[in-house]
């Protein structure tokens, strides 16, 4: 699998992403980084419950909170923008992960989202390691990607 099919997605401004002023509401740049790396993930090949478990369910245990988040807005992303978003997850310690993620319109940078999770267990709110397979997806995107962080 090429790097680019699971690190490298796109998006379509729509009108309703945006304010009365034509650009995008600011809360949406966020929104687009946490489903970027969604859909990295399924493109990646890991089921979905595997991350985002049923906390009913007795299977996964596991949590994953969003303890920081931060955008960057360097240039208005407007109506009928089309975006490439660079994916760039890496692992900080055993139980917190990062994905930094880039906006570009043209090639060119617009915005930047930062995105820290941290591993829990379900029940006691305890940290624990990041799953197997989110470990694996780090990596993988860290190995030959021939991409580089904006």
């Amino acid at each position: 699998m090429k790097p680019n099919n699971w690190l490298i997605l796109k998006k379509k401004v729509r009108f309703g992403d945006c304010d009365s002023a034509g650009v995008i509401h600011f809360h949406n740049l966020l929104r687009w980084a946490h489903e970027s790396w969604e859909e990295s993930i399924d493109i990646y090949g890991i089921p979905h419950q595997d991350i985002f478990p049923d906390v009913n369910s007795h299977e996964n245990k596991i949590i994953l909170p969003i303890v920081n988040c931060e955008a960057n807005f360097l240039s208005p992303i407007k109506i009928g923008d089309l975006l490439s978003i660079k994916i760039f997850p890496k692992k900080i310690n055993n139980h917190l992960f990062q994905v930094n993620t880039f906006f570009l319109k043209d090639e060119i940078n617009v915005a930047e989202g930062k995105i820290i999770h941290c591993s829990l267990d379900v029940d006691s709110k305890l940290k624990v390691k990041l799953p197997d397979q989110l470990e694996r997806w780090i990596e993988a995107s860290n190995i030959n990607t021939n991409l580089k962080e904006c």
